[in-house]
């Protein structure tokens, strides 16, 4: 089965810069970051940013992900070393991540068909 997930992080006070260099970091090595997403069973994760009228910034993490993958956080991968590094960093650890419920799941034939192949 297929889990959806959108997750709302908060960014810590005075690490705003560096959650950008984050996104600039993991952008700026796409190739190697792609790569790591086939041994997490991860289809899709997309990150966005909001910069919230209480002062905070926040970053939105939707993913689609298969069953079995491999944790994060047990990965060699300098790319995913390096993507734990900027989290210990740079989230709110005192601010409680947000899941939002799924109310609707519209996948599209062909794309699911690759998912259920997997």
């Amino acid at each position: 089965m297929t889990k959806i997930e959108l997750t709302r992080f908060r960014i810590k006070k005075g690490k705003e810069l560096r959650a950008q260099e984050w996104m600039d970091f993991l952008n700026k090595h796409h190739q190697d970051t792609v790569a790591t997403m086939a041994g997490e069973r991860m289809y899709i994760e997309t990150v966005f940013k909001e910069k919230s009228s209480d002062g905070y910034t926040y970053f939105y993490w939707y993913s689609m992900q298969g069953e079995g993958g491999n944790a994060v956080e047990d990965s060699d991968s300098y790319i995913d070393q390096k993507h734990l590094e900027y989290w210990d960093e740079c989230i709110d650890t005192a601010y409680r991540p947000v899941d939002m419920k799924v109310m609707e799941k519209l996948v599209a034939p062909k794309i699911n068909s690759i998912i259920d192949a997997d």
